[in-house]
């Protein structure tokens, strides 16, 4: 038998990704071993990342791991309290693009337990969240003001980012599925038996290969492709409209499942109706709009998850108004 501390076996490793029922703990453990042993620093933040969770504040959280987010606000209106969606698109920068997404930080076991316990659970909607600091509501406030017009004043006293929770459930796939690749590349390259001796004679051009299969394999993904679970997610995460161009606005709409009669609807609203461009705020026949394809989203007549719905339309119809 080979020894570990001389051999590493990726075979170890194919196997128990293979198996199913093995928890992703045993393989990344494996290559978080064979980083160590090869003083691969990428490999191993890697691996210490995916096992113990992201929980540095400056840990960059994969895009597998992000998911689009909805902003729900708690708001205070004289005597009474309501619960709102914001779009989080109305927001100012940079905070827009900062709560754009909501990620998954914990250790891999916790999101395998997490997925076991929402599979049983067969829930229909599957969701987790993420509250937002009481000192980060004033960032809120003014979008708050725009988009919900009242005779009293309207303050946010509280707010939650909430993201599709079917997520958790890809996450282990994805991971178990590119981690496949990635070890094959190494196979491929290095054999199924890796001398750690041979292997360490060239130690950093060998490491640069072995990091560059974790950014093809693994870690390449891009904002374009991020996870929008559910049956209804697919969605556009390039948004180019520019300003004034119903044609492209048009296009856009219909390329992310609104349909032609909706579509025409809103470039009949936008011809009649101005928005306040002071306030940067919708007219009320536009708000209509969007509430109305919301709705849509809701009852499944809409292609479209219904957490990015309210964000997609306003952020394309503000990238129309040149907001």
């Amino acid at each position: 038998m080979s020894d570990p501390k001389n051999t590493f076996i990726i075979n170890d490793v194919i196997n128990d990704l293979l198996d199913a029922e093995k928890s992703l703990v045993n393989p990344l453990l494996k290559l978080n071993y064979f980083g160590r042993l090869t003083k691969n620093s990428e490999l191993i933040e890697f691996t210490n990342n995916e096992i113990n969770g992201y929980k540095s504040k400056d840990s960059v959280v994969p895009e597998y791991r992000k998911t689009i987010a909805r902003l729900i606000v708690e708001v205070q209106a004289y005597m009474n309290r309501h619960t709102v969606e914001i779009p989080i698109s109305m927001l100012d920068s940079p905070f827009k693009e900062v709560l754009r997404y909501i990620d998954v930080r914990e250790g891999i076991a916790t999101v395998e337990k997490m997925a076991k316990e929402m599979l049983e659970s067969k829930g229909d909607k599957n969701e987790f969240y993420r509250p937002i600091p009481m000192e980060m509501l004033h960032i809120i406030q003014p979008a708050l003001r725009r988009l919900y017009k009242s005779d009293v004043r309207l303050d946010a006293v509280g707010a939650k980012l909430i993201g599709n929770g079917n997520i958790i459930i890809d996450i282990p796939n994805y991971i178990r599925t590119k981690l496949l690749e990635f070890v094959m590349k190494i196979a491929e390259e290095f054999g199924y038996e890796i001398e750690i001796k041979t292997y360490n004679e060239h130690r950093e051009t060998n490491n640069q290969t072995i990091v560059q299969f974790m950014s093809t394999n693994i870690t390449n993904t891009g904002d374009g492709n991020v996870i929008n679970t559910g049956d209804k997610a697919k969605i556009d995460a390039n948004i180019t409209i520019n300003k004034g161009n119903k044609e492209e606005l048009s296009e856009f709409l219909q390329k992310n499942g609104i349909s032609e009669e909706d579509t025409a609807e809103l470039i009949e609203i936008i011809d009649t109706e101005e928005p306040n461009a002071e306030n940067k705020t919708f007219g009320e026949k536009v708000n209509g709009w969007i509430g109305k394809m919301v709705n849509k989203a809701l009852d499944g007549s809409w292609n479209v998850g219904i957490g990015a719905a309210g964000s997609l339309l306003a952020e394309a119809i503000w990238k129309y108004y040149g907001f």
